[in-house]
């Protein structure tokens, strides 16, 4: 009988110290880890101030559960923006969301508010991001903050924070620099991007290439606007049945069939060029005139097409011809940076493509005016 009660003394002495070591824990807690990445701040900032490209990392969580699922909701970007996971079966990540906390800071901060299966409130994952003073490169720490409150078991588990969590910084970090590694090392931070919807709208088009010159581009294009506005100057209908049927002499004997009428065919918009490969030596590509109609009969290699109907990621510019590559480049960061998901085979409707806008026609050769449009779609 001594003994037990000797054995519930201590297990009360454990107890209290327990509690009290508890108290003596500290309410929260604080860990962070640095990386230094080689890519524009404005990229960095635009992919963490949203979700959308979140699933097309090698994803944190997928390093737990290759099945985890991911859905978006709330704003697609900035203040309240949202991604839930829900884990397969008993997986060790569980269910969870990330929330990006009111007012971001462009270019030195976001933060984003944790909800999972770990202990604690409040948890959040902050990321600050330093550029270098040449621009070239950019620090970025992630920093991880718990507050326990009253929770002594909570405390306890504050003393592995340096654990499961540190782990899920590290794996961020590289994840990060994993998925920027994709995107185009450019600057698009004075460049004005715009998404908006295009509806369809006939062409007539001409597939060519050229040598990557200024001037064989423009050969080629200005043949192939010839080819394209010689069959609308002619007009002829697509069908023999457009035409008037032949008549009969007072001999019963046929006369020459009468021309058919001639096919209104209007210029209803700028040319455009769609890129299908720009190519170390040649660029390969379709000169296009958008058209009233394009029901009328074409000579090779005129060809009748509708053009891409949905929403286009675009941005303008006035200059030389020399600048659409590296424009095209800069819509591809832009989308990639904000999780717009586009078509980069080079074949279909999902091709870059832009419009020759210059409305002077005495305007310089580099003082052109350019739409160049990236077909994209939207992650829901």
């Amino acid at each position: 009988m001594v003994r037990l009660l000797e054995i519930f003394v201590a297990l009360i002495i454990v107890a209290i110290l327990a509690v009290v070591f508890a108290i003596a824990l500290p309410n929260h807690r604080h860990i962070d880890k640095s990386k230094v990445y080689s890519a524009p701040v404005r990229q960095i900032y635009d992919v963490l101030n949203g979700y959308r490209t979140y699933p097309s990392w090698p994803s944190p969580l997928r390093a737990y559960d290759l099945k985890v699922r991911f859905d978006f909701y709330g704003p697609e970007r900035g203040s309240g923006a949202k991604i839930n996971w829900i884990g397969s079966g008993d997986s060790k990540i569980g269910n969870g969301n990330l929330t990006i906390i009111p007012d971001p800071v462009q270019d030195k901060q976001v933060r984003w508010a944790i909800e999972n299966n770990w202990k604690g409130t409040g948890k959040t994952f902050t990321y600050d991001l330093e550029p270098s003073e040449n621009g070239k490169t950019v620090k970025v720490t992630l920093g991880y903050d718990v507050d326990y409150g009253w929770d002594l078991l909570a405390r306890y588990s504050g003393l592995y924070v340096g654990g499961e969590p540190s782990t899920l910084i590290q794996l961020h970090l590289e994840d990060l620099e994993k998925y920027l590694s994709s995107v185009p090392n450019l600057d698009y931070k004075d460049t004005t991007f715009e998404v908006k919807d295009v509806a369809a709208q006939p062409l007539l088009c001409v597939s060519t290439q050229a040598k990557r010159s200024l001037d064989e581009v423009a050969d080629a294009t200005d043949k192939a606007l010839t080819q394209i506005q010689a069959d609308i100057k002619r007009g002829e209908p697509a069908n023999a049945a457009d035409a008037p049927p032949a008549e009969t002499d007072s001999k019963g004997k046929k006369k020459a069939a009468p021309a058919a009428p001639k096919v209104q065919v209007d210029t209803t918009g700028p040319r455009m060029t769609v890129t299908s490969n720009w190519g170390d030596e040649n660029y390969e590509f379709d000169v296009c005139l958008p058209v009233s109609r394009n029901d009328i009969k074409l000579t090779d290699p005129v060809k009748a097409v509708q053009s891409y109907a949905g929403k286009v990621l675009t941005t303008s510019f006035t200059g030389s011809p020399a600048q659409l590559p590296l424009t095209r480049l800069l819509l591809k960061a832009y989308a990639l940076t904000h999780g717009y998901a586009f078509d980069d085979s080079g074949t279909g409707p999902g091709r870059f493509y832009d419009e020759l806008t210059t409305t002077d026609a005495h305007a310089a050769e580099d003082n052109q005016s350019f739409t160049v449009s990236l077909p994209v779609t939207v992650q829901q």
